[in-house]
């Protein structure tokens, strides 16, 4: 199985070049053009010239109004900088109200299932629609160069999207599985400092396990996603026409942009 290259930084994380991936009918996605990470708010200036040398010049910001204020990307001037924010609160907020139930939380499936509630919002919401909308508008219109597209960890918004990007320009669906959970490997070292810092909290294992699973990306919120466009919406096609209100005219723009 392919898996996305990653792009080694020193203070960021699951930062994956799309690129090299094979599409069903023997086309190739561009290196260099399609870039999904984590965070960007502690690189320092090593980081920013290693994104500039690989060709980013654009990062889109899909996190929450309060992530952005409270950690602002430190892009260093290396890149254009714009964001559309999927929603305006993030899943990572969930994870504070979990410690303060931390000594109390008895369900060991609270975690689980907070990330399928939120997980069917990122697909149904209009709020998160409409922001898909405009970023595929963005990365059409986008000045030549790479785009890098990020969240807090990049497995769920980031994930979410790099999963759409992939259908839509018809990587098989085996793969675009495993670009979405490879997300647990990559960021393997992020995961367990979350886990080590929840034990520090409470050792309840209903409340290690929630953290567990607001950490990590699961097969089954794949497949939530993929059966809610499939069955509410007629298939990917029909979601990227009716729900994004995008064009078959787009459809084509974007293999033309990104695949040889």
């Amino acid at each position: 199985m392919q898996i996305a290259r990653e792009i080694k930084l020193n203070n960021a994380f699951n930062c994956r070049d799309l690129g090299g991936y094979q599409t069903s009918d023997g086309l190739t996605i561009k290196r260099h053009q399609l870039i999904r990470a984590g965070y960007l708010s502690d690189l320092d200036s090593v980081d920013q010239k290693i994104l500039y040398d690989y060709g980013v010049r654009t990062v889109i910001d899909l996190r929450s109004p309060m992530e952005v204020v409270k950690y602002p990307d430190h892009l260093g001037g290396i890149a254009r900088y714009l964001r559309i924010s999927v929603s305006r609160r993030d899943l990572t907020e969930s994870t504070e109200n979990l410690r303060s139930l931390a000594s109390q939380l008895t369900d060991k499936k609270a975690g689980f299932q907070l990330m399928m509630r939120s997980y069917r919002q990122l697909v149904v919401s209009t709020e998160a629609q409409q922001a898909y909308h405009r970023f595929f508008r963005s990365v059409l219109n986008a000045t030549p160069g790479g785009i890098l597209f990020h969240c807090s960890s990049g497995k769920d918004r980031t994930g979410l999207l790099a999963s759409l990007i992939l259908m839509m320009l018809d990587v098989p669906d085996e793969t675009v599985k495993a670009d979405y959970l490879n997300s647990n490997w990559v960021s393997a070292l992020r995961i367990n400092d979350h886990l080590n810092g929840a034990k520090l909290v409470s050792g309840n294992l209903a409340y290690l396990q929630s953290i567990f699973d607001l950490s990590i990306v699961r097969e089954e919120y794949f497949e939530q996603v993929m059966s809610i466009i499939d069955d509410h919406f007629g298939g990917v096609k029909s979601y990227w026409h009716e729900q994004l209100g995008l064009s078959e005219d787009d459809l084509i723009k974007l293999r033309k942009l990104f695949l040889e």
